[in-house]
């Protein structure tokens, strides 16, 4: 069940990644960009191939990239109808801070105005319950 409730958590670090990955080769594409402009006499096709290879890399990135956006977004949504299921606005709250906001038990408890312990506690029941709710 934790590992259900988690894939929100590693579809947004996916995303980040692929964020960084983009920055990445954006920046390396100017560059390459930047110096065959640099050289116009006697320009090489290798720089002009090079930069072109660079911006096509750039695009199935950002294509991925949406790809899981959209996949997060499913995620985030697939999860929060599963946490509704509890009925129970408390342990609603508590597995939404921990696995839809990623705050951590301690972040929780100052947030709820509860003891660690007692965010554990209704973390375990709350995964608990969800267990029993669905198949």
């Amino acid at each position: 069940m934790k590992a259900f409730l988690n894939r929100a958590f590693y579809a947004d670090k996916k995303i980040a990644a692929l964020n960084m990955l983009i920055a990445q080769t954006r920046e390396r594409a100017q560059g390459l960009s930047r110096s065959s402009d640099g050289n116009l006499k006697g320009k090489s096709d290798s720089n002009n191939n090079s930069t072109e290879s660079a911006l096509l890399r750039l695009a199935e990135l950002e294509q991925q990239a949406q790809v899981q956006r959209v996949y997060a977004a499913d995620v985030l949504l697939e999860i929060q109808q599963k946490i509704a299921l509890l009925k129970d606005d408390d342990f609603e709250t508590v597995l939404t801070h921990r696995f839809l906001l990623y705050n951590t038990i301690e972040q929780t408890a100052e947030l709820m105005n509860y003891a660690p312990r007692t965010v554990r506690q209704k973390q375990k029941q709350a995964i608990e319950k969800l267990c029993q709710l669905m198949p």
